[in-house]
């Protein structure tokens, strides 16, 4: 019978008092055993109360014999530094890597089940795999209005593209699971994260992975609840510095390019390619209408699967701006534009 394997948790954080102690909380009452679990908490220069809580939770969590928490400074503040910095602080015998969001939390059997399902896939397969990716969902609880409007527009069809956001159900491979207990071993194959890529170092890390023959899966036998952004303006930033380094990312791995995402630029170029053709007629307005629809369609849809008429208006104007912010992003990015690096 193999050995229990020892997992470190990984949470990068930057100005996090907000949600740090639930996160934190959530690793230190997992079922697993605190023996064999280390929590590293990787600072990139807080200014608020974060460093306080982690290293109160960390007093507290040995005093009850709970797991390890290291707190640990990350000069260059970005999420892929943060975790290569607790990359190499893990020991041998550490064998998983889980990579944790500070504006998350799991339930106390996420990591025992994780690591369950991943073994069990090795077993199916025959051979080791990378990791194994799980279910994200937003965390009602810290979602005012328009965090509903963000998520009802996210969990939509015309929101998630079939990433690694998207609603799933069962187990399959991926290219880009999200929220990965990966193995260490695997992330030594590949130098660990690209500490070029400010945003989607997880996609540019998973594209590498499968480069060097790994295996990367998803499953919902646990979830990950997530705060999400809780204003439209935010929501607006994040959704543009997604498509502008994916727009990077692509020259870099063409096979992460999803036809899904190019859907708005295409529709924008068919507009503009009809008012150029008859620009004394109203033909360039056909497509508008049917995308307007559609956005009301699905607003409606939300409505009632959110329980609020807000949706109907909310969910539009939300699929609106991370199409628009999205594509112009895609679009700085695809052209090899300088874009903002500040929206950690």
């Amino acid at each position: 019978m193999a050995a229990p394997s020892r997992v470190v948790s990984v949470v990068p954080t930057l100005n996090e008092e907000n949600h740090i102690e639930r996160c934190l909380r959530s690793l230190m009452e997992q079922t697993y055993s605190p023996q064999l679990h280390k929590i590293i908490v990787v600072d990139g220069g807080s200014d608020d109360a974060t460093v306080n809580i982690t290293l109160r939770l960390s007093k507290e969590s040995e005093e009850n014999d709970g797991p390890v928490i290291m707190q640990l400074d990350n000069p260059q503040k970005y999420v892929p530094q943060a975790r290569n910095i607790a990359l190499e602080y893990c020991e041998d015998e550490d064998e998983f890597i889980f990579e944790m969001n500070a504006h998350a939390y799991v339930d106390a059997n996420h990591i025992e089940k994780r690591i369950q399902d991943l073994l069990s896939i090795e077993e199916q397969q025959g051979k080791k795999i990378a990791g194994v990716g799980t279910r994200v969902e937003a965390d009602e609880r810290w979602s005012g209005l328009a965090g509903r409007w963000v998520e009802g527009a996210i969990s939509s069809p015309l929101g998630h593209g079939g990433g690694q956001f998207a609603p799933f159900v069962g187990r399959q491979q991926h290219r880009v699971p999200a929220f990965v207990i990966h193995r260490r071993e695997a992330l030594i194959d590949v130098n660990g994260w690209g500490e070029e890529w400010q945003s989607n170092q997880d996609s540019d890390l998973s594209m590498r992975l499968l480069k060097n023959g790994w295996e990367l899966w998803r499953s919902d036998v646990s979830r990950l609840k997530m705060a999400k952004r809780d204003s439209l303006f935010g929501f607006a930033k994040m959704m543009f510095r997604y498509g502008a380094w994916r727009g990077k990312s692509i020259w870099v791995h063409p096979k992460r390019a999803n036809p899904l995402e190019f859907l708005p630029l295409i529709g924008l170029l068919t507009i503009c390619g009809l008012a150029l053709l008859y620009p004394l007629d109203y033909v360039w307005t056909y497509p508008i209408f049917p995308y307007f629809v559609a956005l009301l369609l699905i607003g409606i849809l939300q409505t009632f699967k959110f329980r609020s008429v807000s949706m109907v208006v909310g969910v539009p104007i939300s699929l609106l701006i991370m199409h628009t912010s999205f594509t112009t992003g895609l679009v700085l990015g695809l052209l090899r534009l300088p874009v903002g690096r500040h929206d950690r």
